[in-house]
């Protein structure tokens, strides 16, 4: 029986709808297009213009669960957590008395079980946990590989997916791995095992094991996240080798949200902001961020990479974390600092800050003049003290890094559809999301 007071919300992070729908035409997914048919629809916007800052998913996800924008909820990193007192939109609905199921939310916080039947961290939380433990089997895997793709360990792969597996074949979830046994074949012979393909499969079978997880136990509220669209648009969107696989995916992944929404009155599809398409360029990422810091002979407790080219550092004395700071902010290449370091309380962040415009970048026959053919910097001046373009070191830092393809940067503006729920406007901040999805379970 489907309660009066429940909600479904699919949040399918920067996805562009255009071009979903540009798609379903060009590969013959009527069921695609027709799904919007049958939607509301308004614009999202956000106040947050600058990515790398605060126009990122980690950032923005927080601002539609809290309500709050991002100058007061200050949550610029993923892995960030939230303080106590800011109340997250299931915090407010499981207190009301309805049952919750989330799964895969950016920055997200489980702080009270009570009413809560499920929830599963995003893969690159290092502190959250699964609730029921019973679905730890399903996180390994998509959390390793998360954190570590640009670095794989063959041994722990196969361990994490012989978990993953497991899990799946002694689950109802099988059948329908085995019924589209041939597509899928058919789909990784085309892109074998590129993270895209990965991050789309792992998404389709998060939808499918939460099919078989409402069928069991009917929450009231039910709120997913799925990356994989956001993924491949940042570095693949330039090569049409592959496109037809995104199609697929998402015609699978309509079919496993059209049937989630039935067994709710009222429902939310929408990308917090979206992507536009852009001429590629290259970011640089370590290899394998913890021992790119020991190569560089800095000493740190732990490490917790992000998804892009970034990592939180935690330390055991604060003379180990002035270190850390002094050394990445003294490395220059050429007139540009290397690295964007910002300090907290507890830890440091760090990222590259340059990004390339070729793939064949060479520090061996860089000079000042010829600079700007090569590479470009987010920040200027975030550096101070002794400039230091020691060769031996730069070389020492290229050699573990890999370049990173981007095919597209991040805007502002977004789409939500929307189904039986008050919303009249015909555009939205995401500050005000909150309130819209809060008080439709007003009691």
């Amino acid at each position: 029986m489907i309660t009066k007071k429940n909600l479904a919300i699919f949040e399918i992070n920067e996805c562009d709808f255009k071009y979903f729908l540009k798609g379903a035409t060009k590969y013959q997914f009527p069921l695609i297009k027709n799904y919007f048919k049958k939607k509301n629809k308004i614009t999202t916007f956000t106040i947050d213009k600058e990515e790398g800052l605060n126009l990122d998913p980690w950032v923005q996800w927080v601002t539609v669960h809290t309500g709050i924008r991002s100058s007061r909820h200050k949550i610029y990193r993923l892995g960030q957590k939230l303080n106590n007192r800011t109340k997250q939109i299931w915090d407010i609905i499981s207190l009301k008395g309805f049952s919750t199921t989330l799964w895969g939310l950016f920055n997200s916080n489980l702080r009270k079980k009570k009413n809560i039947d499920l929830f599963f961290p995003d893969p690159w939380s290092f502190t959250q946990k699964v609730y029921p433990q019973e679905f730890n089997d399903y996180l390994y895997l998509p959390k390793y590989y998360a954190t570590n793709y640009p670095n794989i360990k063959l041994s722990k792969i196969i361990y994490f997916s012989y978990k993953f597996l497991k899990k799946v074949i002694f689950s109802k979830s099988f059948f329908y791995i085995l019924k589209n046994f041939f597509s899928f074949i058919k789909i990784f012979s085309l892109a074998g095992l590129k993270s895209f393909n990965l991050y789309f499969f792992l998404d389709l079978i998060s939808l499918e094991i939460l099919c078989k997880n409402i069928e069991k136990k009917k929450s009231d509220f039910l709120i997913v996240a799925l990356n994989s669209f956001a993924h491949y648009q940042h570095n693949f969107w330039d090569d049409d080798r592959f496109e037809f696989i995104y199609f697929w995916y998402l015609n699978e992944m309509i079919k496993k949200i059209n049937y989630l929404e039935g067994y709710y009155n009222s429902t939310i599809f929408y990308n917090g902001f979206e992507q536009k398409k852009i001429k590629k360029k290259y970011f640089l990422r370590a290899k394998n961020p913890k021992r790119f810091l020991k190569i560089l002979g800095l000493n740190f407790k732990r490490i917790e990479p992000n998804m892009t080219t970034g990592a939180q550092v935690f330390f055991d004395n604060d003379k180990d974390k002035s270190k850390c700071i002094n050394f990445l902010k003294s490395i220059y290449l050429l007139d540009v600092p290397l690295f964007d370091v910002q300090k907290f309380k507890k830890n440091i962040f760090f990222k590259f800050n340059i990004y390339l415009y070729k793939k064949d970048f060479n520090i061996e026959n860089l000079t000042l003049l010829n600079k700007n053919k090569y590479f470009n910097y987010l920040k200027k001046n975030n550096a101070k003290g002794l400039i230091y373009n020691n060769h031996s070191m730069l070389k020492k830092i290229f050699d573990n890094v890999i370049l990173m393809k981007s095919t597209s940067e991040h805007t502002p503006k977004g789409t939500l559809y929307f189904k039986n729920i008050k919303l009249n406007k015909k555009q939205i901040e995401n500050t005000k999301i909150f309130s819209k999805i809060t008080n439709h379970f007003s009691l």
